[in-house]
């Protein structure tokens, strides 16, 4: 009871101290673990960059602070001043307590706190930020921390100056017992961690990817993925405390550079990804433009690392917030205009975009200072960028069956349009044997029948010839028969008599009669043909045989040869078979015959087989009937 009386007593009086000061209600440091410097505490803008401690002391003893607001993280959107906070703090308790300061923004260009005590002196707690090396920070941690403790019911007041020129003024603080600072900074930690193993998977299945399909998008996308990691490091002050600690400033311009690299890949994934081009897209010459301004965009802040100016540094941030909201809505607008024109595909884009739409709107509004609070822990802007890469990662594996299933369709439509071709093609070569046998026959093979008549009407002039006149006649009239016999062979072979009435096997029949009654080799002819066959295929199986005769012929030197045809319910074979010289199929086989005989084999979707020696040659065709 005394106590809680002394504790009473105390306040009151301090109260009345600090009344013509601007005190508002001072924080009072209890038992709890952490404690509210929002409601609290007040702030002031050093637009001219010009006061010191001892001029912001007098300002808050003046009363010219604002207050904060209470329950909001204190932002103010880009800024070119510097900010002073300030704020009181009793410690009711009768035992000195550890506490920690903590800015959470974790970038900042230059920090120093101030503790004002009692007597009203002044003591530097340290001066830290992103200029300076990451050792020199009063606490190593990403974030800015400050240790500071305080003796049993010691009453103190804090000024935090800082300087975040050439950023957003967006800086969460808070003020809590060293283990709870600790602690809290353990469960952040491993989420970090988690969301960079996520995308530290996605980067290296990606380049597998790449590696093993060759596709550029699975390279863009991976690229796309570290730049929007290191920018997340960059934004948390990983970066900075894992990869390069005595590179102080480097930050800023690395989250500049990786931001615009990150707008122009994700432009270049989505235009692999829904296949955008000048032919189906009316806007493709301007996100080709815009993606090499974000590229162009992403060079300027190298040349800021040697030498920069405010208003410089003021445009690249606007612009790059810029890209940030145009690029999400340039990619719902292409990708839409691809899903109207029936690309289905697009649907799986158009959601992982609008995934990272909230986070990216989230983070930039906070950026700017139109909104200060986060969708999602750690913020809007990580949860976006690791639920789009988890969602278009799947979707790249529909891709894949999408384009497989397109690649089938168009192999199918190919494979039906060379058959249409190529049946066009057999169909008016036909049709010209056909039409040149006729003319042939009737035309010429009339013609040369007249002149025959015409010469032999002479025959009893030709009795008075002289002997050599004589021979010169009857030489005449042998070459007239032979170009009679050699007419009806040319027309026979280009469309054989009455093919079309007596059928593939009855030609062939009369064509082995005729061969063998005047040949030097004797045909065998074997056949076994129990259904139809369609028209169209008899006419290039007789082709395919005929060259199997020629062939042998010409160039087997055999003295016998058998030739057989068997149908069967699902094929129809084709043998020729000789006792000749044989030859070598491997070097041998670009002869035109042969030529022939496998490019209707092939029409017919059959196979060919041939086996030859010094003893003979063996040449089976198989020929499907269900194709």
């Amino acid at each position: 009871m005394n106590k809680n009386l002394f504790n009473l007593i105390l306040l009151f009086f301090l109260s009345l101290r600090l009344c013509s000061a601007q005190t508002g209600n001072p924080i009072l440091i209890d038992t709890a673990l952490k404690f509210s410097i929002s409601k609290h505490g007040y702030f002031y803008e050093d637009k001219h960059l010009n006061l010191t401690i001892d001029s912001i002391v007098r300002y808050k003893n003046a009363r010219k602070l604002t207050p904060l607001t209470p329950g909001k993280v204190f932002s103010k959107g880009y800024t070119q001043s510097y900010f002073w906070i300030a704020f009181d703090v009793v410690n009711t308790l009768d035992q000195a307590v550890h506490l920690m300061f903590k800015e959470h923004s974790s970038s900042v260009n230059r920090l120093q706190l101030y503790k004002q005590d009692e007597s009203g002196k002044i003591h530097p707690l340290g001066l830290t930020g992103d200029h300076f090396p990451f050792k020199k920070r009063p606490y190593q941690n990403r974030s800015f921390i400050y240790p500071i403790i305080l003796t049993a019911h010691e009453k103190a007041t804090f000024f935090l100056w800082a300087d975040k020129r050439g950023q957003n003024m967006y800086m969460p603080m808070s003020i809590g017992r060293d283990i709870n600072i600790i602690q809290a900074e353990i469960p952040q930690h491993t989420l970090f961690g988690f969301y960079t193993g996520v995308f530290i998977f996605a980067v290296i299945f990606n380049l597998l990817l790449f590696a093993s399909v060759r596709d550029r998008i699975h390279l863009y996308y991976a690229l796309y993925i570290f730049c929007t990691l290191i920018f997340i490091l960059e934004e948390e002050g990983l970066a900075f405390q894992w990869f390069y600690p005595d590179l102080p400033g480097l930050q800023d311009y690395m989250r500049l550079i990786m931001a615009s690299l990150s707008c122009g890949l994700l432009i270049q994934v989505m235009q692999l990804f829904i296949n955008q081009n000048q032919s189906n897209s009316r806007l493709f010459r301007f996100t080709n433009l815009y993606k090499r301004f974000c590229w162009m965009m992403s060079v300027i802040p190298v040349f800021m690392l040697f030498k920069s100016f405010i208003l410089l540094e003021k445009t690249v941030f606007y612009i790059n917030n810029l890209l940030a909201l145009l690029t999400v809505i340039i990619i719902v607008i292409c990708v839409t205009e691809r899903i109207k024109a029936g690309y289905t595909l697009g649907w799986y884009y158009l959601t992982a975009t609008i995934m990272l739409l909230f986070g990216v709107f989230n983070y930039v509004f906070n950026t700017l200072g139109i909104t200060n609070f986060n969708l999602f822990k750690p913020n809007g802007l990580v949860v976006g960028l690791t639920a789009e890469i988890i969602f278009l990662s799947f979707a790249l594996t529909q891709r894949y069956n999408f384009l497989k299933k397109e690649k089938e369709v168009l192999l199918e439509e190919k494979s039906k349009h060379q058959i249409e071709l190529a049946d066009g093609i057999f169909n008016a070569q036909e049709d010209e044997r056909s039409r040149l046998a006729r003319d042939l026959h009737d035309d010429l093979g009339g013609t040369l029948s007249i002149i025959k008549l015409n010469i032999t009407a002479f025959q009893r002039k030709a009795l008075q010839l002289t002997e050599a006149e004589r021979s010169f006649y009857d030489q005449t009239i042998g070459m007239i028969e032979k170009a009679c016999i050699d007419l009806r062979a040319i027309s026979h072979n280009l469309m054989p008599k009455n093919f079309e009435h007596a059928g593939l096997i009855e030609t062939l029949n009369e064509h082995f009669k005729s061969l063998n009654h005047s040949g030097k080799i004797v045909f065998d002819f074997i056949f076994q043909v129990e259904h139809p066959i369609h028209s169209a295929m008899e006419i290039t199986i007789y082709r395919m045989v005929n060259e199997l005769i020629n062939n042998i012929i010409r160039h087997s030197c055999a003295s016998m040869a058998t030739i057989q045809i068997l149908s069967f319910d699902d094929r129809i074979n084709i043998m020729a078979e000789d006792n000749g010289i044989g030859f070598n199929p491997e070097t041998d086989k670009n002869g035109l015959g042969l030529q022939n005989i496998r490019s209707r084999v092939k029409y017919l979707n059959g196979r060919i087989q041939i086996d030859s020696n010094p003893k003979g040659t063996t040449t089976s065709i198989d020929i499907p009937l269900n194709s």
